[in-house]
């Protein structure tokens, strides 16, 4: 008795120590409640009580963060999580160290620094870890922290699953902030229903309280909730009337987990006290619940219950099965003692009964008792049990942080049917908050909605829509059995997401508007998620672009994520609108101007300057380029001087003129420059030069003036683009000196300016080492040849190919291309041998396209000469080389070939295989079918030969679609 009285005096002064740090703490008197917890650290330090240091390191941390030291208070609270084992002590820890992180300025930034080990991370973590106290007041703080990061639907979700738990005190706290996120959303009936549940926070415990309730039970956390406790104290009092009542009415309160908590115990006791069709159909209730600690328990029970009926008459066993189920569910003193006999006794169901004794041991008697009895359940080859055992391990409370053994766990959980609709959603939920498991979390969510269980129906479908499909077949499944529940009847919860998901297939990938918009009908309006991006799109399928407007407006300032849903739903509305449509027109604008992400914005832009052009709106396409310039760190006039030059390239010269004009001042600093030479070439070509030199004399920019050139080439304008690049010739930059020369040279050879080319062409020679300079040494070489100076020509080609050489891998079509006329021009001198030594070097070449031209060459030769072994041998090359163009030419050489030998069946076989490529130019496509029209029209097989005449014609080709069509004639007369 002295002993006993003197670790009850002990444990009360532990207690009195605790009590001032609670008074001073509460009478706002800072310094004192941190004396106050230092004390009692340091008094439960000198006994040892590990887990009462835990608490009272808390307790210092709670002081410090009050009065501003919060990398101290994140310190105390670590050290607390790390010395303690208890899950109450561990799970406060952790919850106050990350408000104590973040209030120290860790960054909270939504989704990137949400790893698991982050203080944002840790917040969610416990959010989702189901413990009944904790769990709430991380989704409070988790809500606020997301609100303050602007991400409105995530903080809605965080204080809806608060409210909805219905925690006598976290429920209130976050009550109001989803009532004003609600309210912001536009829900106004769905705040005022949170704002109108009744509350009990006056009698609810506070900060304090949680931090100190592991002193009621110092060895282990109470298994059993406050509320459930006066009924389960009637009930071991052997007062059954009074027990029901009390527990009945805890199971009516709004509070889930107790409410479970109560029926649970109420099952175990009609089990024990002869109402098994009541007791089942209490476990019945709580097995279609959404309570991840009580449903899962009440499915096991239920098998139990199943298969205790389904035995064979006569079987008896030393403890009934019933009997330890019930006391397992009112956790009795000796519940111990049945399950453990019949876990070891034979029992069928010996490894189920292990995982029950596993499950009732962790809450009474932590310790290694309970995790050999679940790991007998895992060896027990019995499925259900392994997997309601490894279910556990996920839930367990102790080491939920521990996000690697989570999932583990679920996954073996979700083998098992007894529990898959739980362990499949938590499993989800798991591989969503890992930003790179998206794709993995759609198959759980697949799983738990396949299972139909109804209350959780509305968790997996929000996960469902959360998921990122990880392959085109996966997003088809996902897209299906979203559009299968929404034609069923989902919980009206479960409604949008289903029917975006719906709405998004139908509309994206069927181009079903139709039913697109009778999916989007199904979403409320006042739907925080999806009401306002249904709204944007239906109000856009009316035509009604300024409502469509006032949505986005709203979106942009609510919630990207819904934005970015209501951006891509509608770009894919608008491929079907027209573009001579005035309101695709507006709609494209409200896309660029507010779309998100900004690739789709740019996106937008593109096609409303497209439009703009077609419908003739010069005003929308200056607006719409100038913004789409800016958007991508452009300029001030950028996009009116775009527009200026596309006039130009047109033909449109007086509207050009007009636009470069325009920006051709000071109000365009940037623009400016660019716009004076385009205008100043374009009264060079006018004759305008007075007005052109006046425009030339500040300098022209090298870069600038030969894209000029280049896209007026492109666009026919010949005469102009050769005005732009004489701009440049002699300019100090060789980059483009070397270029303006090179496609000087060029233009001045295709209008047979021999001289002005051969001169250009020198000068680009002249420059340093580059691709161009080699490429005019080839040039000069090809000019050289056409006038029969053929030394000229070789050393030039030489020339070319030594830069090339140069230039290494960057020079392998310079040598390539230079190679080639050296072994042309030997064979023009009549050095056959010379010839052949080259090609047969340029056979040998690691570049592909040099290896393949080299071959093409010898093969050529050989051709010539009948010999269609070596022949063969070389196009073969060609057609193992890779080169695209080369193969299919090689391939049509070979059918020639055994064409000219008389081969008919080889012949055929290669230019049938011309035909087959989608790569064949029309030239050798008219050769291969108009040469096996004709092998087929000599076999009599006309049918045959008509087909292959006929395309052979309709190419169009100037030496074979005339043979087509007359011997077509001869066949069809």
């Amino acid at each position: 008795m002295g002993g006993s009285s003197q670790v009850d005096n002990d444990h009360e002064a532990r207690r009195a120590a605790f009590r001032a740090f609670a008074e001073r703490s509460r009478t706002g008197d800072r310094l004192a409640a941190l004396a106050a917890a230092h004390a009692a650290h340091d008094q439960v330090a000198a006994v040892g009580h590990a887990e009462l240091r835990g608490v009272a390191l808390n307790c210092v941390g709670l002081a410090q963060f009050e009065l501003g030291e919060f990398a101290s208070a994140a310190e105390s609270h670590q050290r607390a999580k790390d010395l303690s084992r208890r899950s109450d002590v561990r799970g406060f820890a952790a919850l106050r160290a990350s408000l104590a992180r973040i209030a120290a300025g860790e960054s909270t930034a939504y989704p990137q620094v949400w790893e698991v080990d982050s203080a944002p991370g840790q917040l969610a973590a416990l959010a989702r870890s189901e413990h009944p106290h904790l769990a709430p007041a991380a989704g409070v703080e988790l809500g606020r922290v997301l609100r303050g990061e602007r991400h409105f639907l995530a903080a809605i979700r965080a204080y809806r699953s608060v409210v909805d738990s219905g925690h006598p005190w976290c429920g209130p706290r976050a009550a109001a902030p989803l009532a004003e996120l609600l309210r912001e959303a536009g829900d106004h009936e769905g705040a005022a229903r949170v704002l109108d549940q009744p509350s009990s926070q006056a009698d609810a415990s506070d900060l304090i309280d949680l931090a100190l309730a592991p002193l009621d039970d110092p060895e282990a956390p109470p298994c059993w909730l406050a509320p459930v406790r006066p009924g389960l104290d009637h009930y071991r009092a052997g007062d059954l009337s009074a027990a029901r009542s009390e527990l009945r009415a805890t199971a009516a309160s709004d509070w889930r987990p107790a409410a479970c908590q109560a029926n649970a115990l109420l099952a175990g006791i009609e089990l024990l006290h002869g109402e098994p069709t009541t007791a089942r159909q209490l476990l019945g209730d709580l097995a279609e619940s959404a309570d991840f600690t009580h449903g899962p328990r009440a499915a096991v029970a239920l098998a139990i219950l199943e298969a205790a009926a389904a035995a064979p008459q006569g079987t008896t066993t030393a403890t009934d099965p019933v009997s330890a189920l019930g006391r397992y569910l009112t956790r009795d003193p000796d519940a111990t003692t049945g399950l453990r006999a019949l876990a070891q006794e034979g029992h069928p169901l010996a490894g189920m009964f292990a995982a029950l004794l596993s499950d009732l041991l962790r809450d009474v008697r932590p310790g290694s008792e309970a995790a050999s009895w679940h790991d007998l359940a895992m060896r027990s080859g019995d499925g259900p049990a392994a997997g309601y055992a490894s279910y556990l391990t996920a839930t367990d409370l102790t080491s939920w942080e521990d996000a690697e053994r989570v999932v583990d766990a679920l996954a073996a959980a979700c083998e098992t049917t007894t529990v898959l609709p739980w362990a499949a959603v938590r499993l989800g939920e798991a591989s969503l908050a890992d930003l790179y498991g998206g794709g993995e979390s759609l198959y759980s969510f697949q799983d738990a909605l396949g299972t139909g269980h109804r209350a959780l129906l509305p968790r997996a479908a929000a996960g469902l829509f959360d998921s990122s499909p990880a392959d085109s077949w996966s997003a088809e499944q996902r897209y299906a059995l979203a559009t299968e529940l929404l034609a069923g009847d989902p919980p009206t919860e479960a409604v949008p997401p289903l029917a975006w998901l719906a709405a998004e297939t139908l509309i994206r990938f069927e181009d079903d508007l139709d039913g697109g918009r009778a999916a989007l009908e199904r979403i409320p309006d006042s739907d925080p998620e999806f009401g306002a991006p249904a709204s944007a799109v239906r109000l856009l399928l009316d035509e009604d672009v300024d409502g469509m407007r006032s949505v986005f407006e709203w979106l942009a300032r609510w919630d990207e994520r819904s934005l970015e849903w209501a951006s891509e739903c509608c770009v894919s509305v608008l491929w079907e609108f027209p573009d001579e449509a005035t309101h695709t027109r507006q709609a494209l604008q409200v896309l660029a101007d507010l779309g998100h992400p900004s690739e789709l914005a740019d996106k937008a832009s593109e096609r409303l300057i497209k439009v703009c052009e077609i419908q003739h709106d010069l005003d929308g396409e200056l607006a719409a380029r100038e913004a789409s310039k800016l958007r991508r760190d452009g300029y001030p006039g950028a996009g009116i001087a775009e527009v200026a030059r596309r006039h130009h390239l047109a033909g449109d010269l007086d509207r050009a003129v007009e636009l470069y004009q325009r920006v051709n001042t000071p109000e365009f600093p940037e623009a400016r420059g660019g716009a004076a030479v385009d205008l100043g070439v374009l009264f060079r070509h006018q004759g305008r030069h007075e007005e052109a030199r006046a425009l030339l004399a500040t300098g022209v920019p090298a870069k600038h003036c030969f894209t000029l050139g280049k896209e007026l080439e492109g666009a026919g304008r010949i005469d102009e683009a050769v005005l732009a690049w004489e701009l440049i010739v002699d300019t100090d930059d060789a980059t483009w000196a070397v270029r303006a020369n090179y496609f000087l040279g060029r233009a001045h050879a295709e209008r047979g300016e021999s001289d002005a080319a051969i001169t250009a062409y020198q000068r680009a020679a002249a420059t340093r080492d580059s691709y161009f300079r080699g490429m005019a040494w080839h040039q000069l070489g090809c000019l050289y040849q056409e006038q029969g100076d053929l030394e000229s020509a070789k050393q030039a080609q030489q020339r070319g190919a030594e830069v090339g050489a140069r230039l290494e891998k960057d020079g392998d079509t310079v040598v390539s291309v230079c190679e080639l006329r050296l072994g042309e021009l030997a064979t023009l001198s009549g050095d056959s041998d010379e010839a052949r030594r080259r090609y047969l070097d340029m056979a040998g070449s690691a570049d592909r396209g040099t290896a393949a031209m080299g071959a093409m060459m010898l093969g050529g030769e050989a051709k010539d000469r009948r010999d269609v072994a070596e022949a063969r041998h070389w196009y073969q090359r060609v057609i193992d080389s890779g080169d695209l163009f080369q193969r299919e030419l090689a391939v049509t050489h070979l059918g020639e070939l055994y064409y000219w030998v008389d081969a008919r069946e080889q012949s055929r076989e290669f230019y049938e295989r011309t035909l087959d490529s989608g790569r064949s130019s029309p030239e050798l496509v008219a050769e291969a079918a108009y040469r096996l029209g004709e092998m087929a029209s000599q076999d009599g097989d006309t049918d045959q030969a008509v087909r292959h005449l006929a395309r052979a014609r309709d190419t169009g080709d100037a030496e074979f679609s005339s043979q087509a069509s007359r011997l077509l004639g001869q066949l069809t007369d």
